[in-house]
């Protein structure tokens, strides 16, 4: 018998068929080099594309950083930055009193307790308020309408501003599968009288009309809780806050609106560890600006089987009064119309009249939901 041949055998045929076999193919020299050269060549294809993104990255977290540094207003900014800004002599203009006048003007308040306003499902409370004398309120009120006013506000702040009301905050967080509310302690009080002093510098003020705004527009180190001029001086100062806040919202496909010192977010879909997670970055980026978040009382997180509450109005489906509270005004109505006489008097009725007229007409002034007489706001708390 004759042996098989190896695999490596010199000869060209095989004994046992005398077919020719064929001989295994050698790899060329040029093997070992094609593939690392494709690789550097794909790369050095891809870095462009790869600059063009860093490039684009840098570019979105500065416009970022300027809107959060300069408020939105950069011409502003570099002008105080290098000691061009508006004076004491524009600021007195501007109010229509003389320079000496503002520099000798020394602010005076007052200590009151005033209830919160409360409906008939709230329990009550006193709120402190430092009012401010005849003379204090008529000058913030000129620093409000000649100075403040013209000043822009970010669109997610709906508090306190004219041609917005508590159904603009809560429209946009109507028919989502879960709502975030949040509230921040000593809201006002904890809008430090330095970050308003930063903030009058950047919107071009120098150093010493800056100085006096602060002064006649604080009290106690911070925004005093009752001067005309402190809600819209919190809406301001807070751009930068608003931003955070909104930009991480939008990251997440959610929603971010603020009324004052109530924080709201909503989302399409429920991610229980995210709802978490966005609880943990608000705390964060309200302590780097100096507030506190109610972690225990005033958390809430509402799914769509729950009663979604938004600043007092119902947005499980549309916006809209809570069913208690349109079952106490059907009842207050038929009592007046019955027995002629109610347990509210005529001026108060007539503001809830007002207040439920006012909902209804700017909810249906969307065109985005319609509002029905008894639609399924969720369980009633």
């Amino acid at each position: 018998m004759f042996r098989r041949p190896g695999p490596f055998a010199s000869s060209s045929y095989s004994r046992a068929g005398g077919k020719q076999r064929a001989a295994p193919a050698t790899q060329g020299a040029a093997g070992p080099i094609v593939g690392p050269a494709l690789l550097v060549m794909g790369w050095f294809a891809c870095f462009p594309v790869i600059l063009i993104l860093a490039l684009a990255m840098v570019a979105l977290w500065l416009r970022h950083r300027v809107r959060v540094v300069t408020n939105d207003r950069p011409g502003h900014w570099l002008r105080a930055r290098f000691g061009r800004g508006f004076g004491v002599g524009e600021l007195a203009r501007r109010l229509g009193v003389s320079a000496e006048e503002l520099r000798a003007f020394e602010p005076e308040y007052r200590s009151a307790t005033i209830p919160k306003r409360g409906g008939p499902y709230r329990s009550p409370g006193a709120r402190t308020l430092r009012v401010p004398s005849r003379e204090t309120k008529a000058l913030q009120r000129r620093i409000l309408e000649r100075l403040l006013r013209k000043l822009r506000v970010h669109a997610a702040a709906t508090g306190f501003e004219r041609g917005r009301s508590i159904v603009d905050n809560a429209l946009p967080h109507a028919q989502k599968c879960v709502v975030i509310k949040l509230d921040l302690v000593d809201f006002f009080q904890s809008t430090s009288a330095a970050r308003v002093h930063s903030y009058f510098r950047r919107i071009g003020w120098s150093a010493e009309a800056a100085t006096l705004l602060t002064r006649l527009c604080t009290d106690g180190g911070g925004l005093p809780q009752g001067a005309p001029t402190s809600p819209a001086l919190a809406n301001r100062v807070n751009f930068g806050f608003d931003v955070c806040l909104e930009r991480m919202a939008k990251f997440r496909k959610g929603v971010y609106t603020r009324y004052a010192d109530d924080i709201t977010f909503s989302f399409p879909k429920d991610y229980p560890k995210r709802m978490r997670g966005i609880v943990q970055v608000v705390c964060r980026v309200a302590r780097r600006h100096g507030y506190r978040v109610h972690k225990r009382t005033k958390l809430a997180i509402r799914r769509r089987h729950q009663q979604q509450l938004v600043t007092g109005l119902v947005v499980n489906d549309g916006v809209r009064l809570p069913r208690k509270m349109r079952r106490w005004l059907r009842a207050v109505e038929h009592r007046l119309a019955t027995n002629g006489t109610c347990t509210l008097q005529e001026t108060q009725l007539e503001g809830w009249r007002a207040y439920a007229r006012m909902v209804a007409r700017q909810a249906q002034r969307t065109c985005l939901w319609k509002v029905t007489q008894e639609p399924d706001d969720g369980p009633a708390r």
